[in-house]
């Protein structure tokens, strides 16, 4: 019986904070602007569109929209932040908006097989050197909605803010 008390009183110690929180809803598409190629290397523009669904029956002023854009080392699979910004936005009351990041880019080289020379061991069979792909791919993003310094909604890809913590924190101390 004390457990059921407990456990009642400590719900509606919790009620009003989960009242309080807003009702938004972050779909995030990560939509390609062009892809430009010279030789061997590929270069492609990209950008995030947001859409934003506000369910709350409150207008949300003020609001800023952060995001960060993580991208991969194709060679040794390293994160690095390929795109980070911010802007000011209002979100409307029982409305969805689309937002877009600032356009970013990827750029990727191609790499060669060469045949290098006869193989000694199997002379009717040649031998190759093979320089592998290099560049950056996408890897991720993370989107946080923040209003007097409280965040109201944040989207990210599976894993990426414990993953990219480390650099995250070392963006914000500059």
């Amino acid at each position: 019986m004390n457990r059921f008390i407990f456990i009642l009183a400590v719900a509606f110690t919790l009620l009003p904070a989960m009242v309080e929180a807003a009702d938004i809803r972050l779909k995030v598409k990560n939509s390609t602007l062009g892809s430009e190629r010279k030789g061997d290397t590929r270069k492609s523009q990209r950008q995030l569109k947001i859409e934003i669904d506000n369910r709350d029956r409150e207008d949300y002023e003020g609001v800023t929209l952060e995001w960060v854009v993580i991208a991969r080392d194709i060679r040794n699979r390293k994160l690095s932040i390929a795109s980070r910004g911010s802007k000011q936005i209002d979100i409307p009351a029982d409305d969805e908006i689309e937002v877009a990041s600032s356009p970013y880019s990827f750029s990727k080289k191609e790499g060669e097989v060469r045949e290098i020379r006869e193989n000694r061991f199997r002379p009717d069979r040649p031998q190759f050197d093979v320089e592998p792909d290099s560049g950056t791919r996408y890897a991720g993003y993370i989107i946080t909605l923040t209003k007097d310094e409280e965040v109201i909604a944040e989207a990210a890809t599976t894993g990426m803010k414990k993953r990219m913590a480390p650099l995250l924190s070392k963006g914000k101390k500059k």
